[in-house]
């Protein structure tokens, strides 16, 4: 082999590894750009399914913690006022009744749980309850909702009613109130009154549907005697 032939074959061999090299290369941004497309849809689908379990185990503990406090509530008889309401959040924390995830609010007559909503324990002149006032956005409202009325429903036995309302105005003049429902406990839902214990997935879609709009101040209630 001359001196040209061999440059001439080192040059067409060079040439062909590089053009190998390129293709290797290429082939190698291809491959990386769809690892990293598949590791984006898997990371997106992981964040997903990763806010849902952390949902489910903040209503869990919700759950849990509004059925202690109204259990303990209940067992505590303080003073009827003669009219109106009395408040009695207050008293709750000072016998160290309240559960875990839920605190007393500095103006000592609200308690505010773990998703920043407003409770109330109060006593009327026949009855007590626990008020529940949705004070964060309307993304999970829904949720807590069908939380709280299937805590309630456990206690059916203890209850005399579950009332789900609105109120819209900023006086007490001019405040309208849309109620969405009443249900009772076992001891008062004789004749047309419905029971607390006979509450569907459609009745409980119904209580809450007021609750799932930002704009609606909505409440929930629960009473007993």
């Amino acid at each position: 082999m001359n001196l040209f032939k061999f440059f001439s074959f080192s040059f067409h061999a060079h040439n062909e590894r590089r053009q190998a090299d390129a293709a290797l290369c290429g082939r190698s941004m291809v491959e990386m750009l769809g690892v990293l497309a598949i590791i984006g849809v898997l990371s997106v689908g992981a964040i997903s399914g990763y806010s849902k379990a952390m949902m489910k185990y903040k209503l869990n503990k919700q759950a849990e913690a509004m059925n202690l406090l109204l259990n303990n509530a209940m067992q505590l008889r303080p003073p009827m006022p003669d009219e109106g309401n009395a408040f009695y959040s207050e008293l709750l924390s000072k016998l160290n009744l309240l559960p875990d995830g839920i605190r007393l609010w500095t103006d000592k007559k609200f308690l505010i749980d773990s998703f920043g909503n407003t409770i109330w324990f109060f006593a009327g002149t026949k009855l007590y309850g626990i008020g529940y006032h949705f004070d964060n956005d309307g993304s999970n409202r829904l949720a807590i909702c069908s939380n709280l009325l299937n805590v309630y429903k456990e206690n059916h036995a203890s209850l005399y009613q579950i009332i789900s309302d609105t109120y819209f105005g900023n006086t007490t003049d001019d405040i309208t109130i849309d109620y969405y429902g009443t249900y009772y406990g076992d001891g008062y839902c004789s004749g047309n009154a419905k029971c607390i214990t006979d509450i569907t997935l459609t009745d409980i879609e119904t209580l809450c549907q007021s609750c799932n709009q930002d704009s609606n101040a909505c409440r929930l209630y629960v009473t007993w005697k």
